[in-house]
This record gives structure tokens, C-alpha cells and sequence, in this order.
């Protein structure tokens, strides 16, 4: 899911359907949101806030941490799709898109646009105020907006989970998460939001990539959990948020000297 996600998330138009599914899993294997996650997770403008400057909430921090799964309703309200189009008129799209590009004498972008335009049927088939991200977006900044750590969410969802399921559910998942990913990950979003560029953030990412590889990571954990052995049961290491340090998460954007990835330098190894 994440990987296809990867490759669109970055583009200027993204399609979504009925029966799109959303989610980032990582830190349910034991990693973190790459390959550009750190650099748009922090940006994403809601779909109602798109007007508003400097809005983000804390929808961007619950999607990375949880891994929630979204469809394509959602997808429309939290603006990661920007068109939303039945999967029954997939097709007549693909001939309108082929057949705009051949007789038009537009740039392809705005050609793009407007056969999109013409398809999007978000009145149609689209309820924001019923998305899940809509309903519980409350909750959802309660939590998770501008939080400086993972202990500080947890704390301010077991606060409110007797009168909240979804504080009781999103405890649940929190827990089956890797602590050292939970936390990798909110640094990296919190630093992602500073960043100048994409590429200083693929940087970062990259430092943090070598050191999930390390021998004995989560990593490796979470893959043999739910790609090996398929128990579902990962041993993390270590076990608890108390026991992942400040200075155990820092490590994890270390400068890796002449292994430097130097995206923004422009000068890359690659």
C-alpha cells in the first residue's frame, strides 16, 4: 500500500475510487513512512482547510503512526486524492484522458485537468461529514496535533477512553506498534516540517533507512512477524516507549559522513 502511495502521493493529480484503500503500515513492521513521507506527511492541507493558512491538524501524525486504513472518501477529505471517480468509469476515463492529449492543443497539465474535472463526482459519491477521519477529527487533533512525543498522545487518549471508542481503539493499535518505530516517526515528522525540500527530507530518510537496517532492528522483527513466520506476534526490542531514549531515537539521524545520500547537495552517491 505505501509504495503505491510513494509513487502518486508526489504527483499533482490523484485519482481515488470506491474501492481505494489507503494506509501506511510501516511502523507495524518495525519502520517509518518513507520515500518522501517525512517531507508531505507534515503538509497536508484537509480538504475543508485547504483555504485556511498553516492548518495541518494532527490527522498527518495519526495516519503515520496507526497505519489506518482509508478509503476513498477519506482519501478526498484528508486532500491525499484530489479527484474522486467511480471505479465503473475507470475506463471511459483512460479513452477521455487518450483522446484529449491527442486533439488538444493544451499543455498536458491542463488538459489533464479538465478531463479529470469533467469525471470528479464528489457530490455524487462522496459524504465528508460521514469519513472517518470527518467524524473523529476532534479526537484526531486532540491527540495528535503538535504533540512532541508519543507518551504525550498516549497519555491524552488514555485521559478521554472511557468516554471514547475511538481513544480505546486507537490505544489498541498504538500498542501493537513497534515503540522505536512510534518514535523514529514522530521525530521524523517534527523535523520533516522544518525541512526546506523534498530532497533534504529524502536525506533524512535515508540516514534513517540505514539505521532500521541495522542487525538486530525492528526491522527485521516485524518482517519475520508478519511476512516469515505470519504470527503476528513481533518480539520489539526494545519492548516499551520507557525503554526507547531520547538518545536511541537521535541515532536514527545520524550523519553518515561519506555514506551521505546529498540529494540536496546536489551531488548524490546514486
Amino acid at each position: 500500500l505505501q509504495q503505491n502511495l510513494s509513487l502518486s502521493i508526489h504527483g499533482k493529480y490523484r485519482v481515488a475510487t470506491e474501492n481505494t484503500i489507503f494506509a501506511m503500515p510501516e511502523t507495524k513492521i518495525g519502520l517509518f513512512p518513507d520515500v518522501g513521507g517525512t517531507w508531505w506527511i507534515p503538509r497536508l492541507k484537509l480538504y475543508r482547510d485547504r483555504q485556511r493558512k498553516g492548518v495541518v491538524g494532527g490527522v498527518g501524525n495519526y495516519l503515520a503512526l496507526t497505519g489506518a486504513r482509508l478509503k476513498g472518501d477519506d482519501l478526498i477529505y484528508a486532500g491525499i486524492a484530489t479527484h474522486f471517480i467511480p471505479s465503473e468509469r475507470l475506463n471511459e476515463l483512460k479513452l477521455a484522458l487518450i483522446d484529449a492529449t491527442n486533439n488538444s492543443t493544451q499543455s498536458l497539465g491542463d488538459c489533464v485537468a479538465g478531463v479529470l474535472m469533467s469525471f470528479h463526482d464528489e457530490k455524487v459519491n462522496v459524504d465528508l461529514d460521514k469519513a472517518f477521519l470527518s467524524k473523529n477529527r476532534k479526537e484526531i487533533d486532540q491527540a495528535f496535533d503538535g504533540k512532541q512525543s508519543v507518551e504525550d498522545i498516549v497519555s491524552t487518549l488514555e485521559s478521554v477512553k472511557s468516554d471514547s471508542q475511538f481513544a480505546k481503539t486507537t490505544l489498541d493499535t498504538l500498542k501493537q506498534m513497534s515503540p522505536t518505530s512510534l518514535k523514529v516517526t514522530l521525530e521524523a515528522l517534527i523535523r520533516g516540517s522544518k525541512v526546506q525540500s523534498i530532497e533534504e527530507a529524502l536525506d533524512m530518510e535515508y540516514r534513517m533507512s540505514q539505521a532500521f537496517m541495522r542487525k538486530g532492528s525492528d526491522f527485521y522483527e516485524g518482517i519475520r512477524a508478519a511476512l516469515i513466520d505470519k504470527c503476528g506476534e513481533p518480539q520489539w526490542n526494545p519492548s516499551s516507549l520507557e525503554g526507547v531514549t531520547n538518545g536511541f531515537v537521535d541515532k536514527f539521524f545520524d550523519d553518515l559522513g561519506d555514506r551521505e545520500l546529498c540529494l540536496r547537495g546536489g551531488s548524490s552517491k546514486l
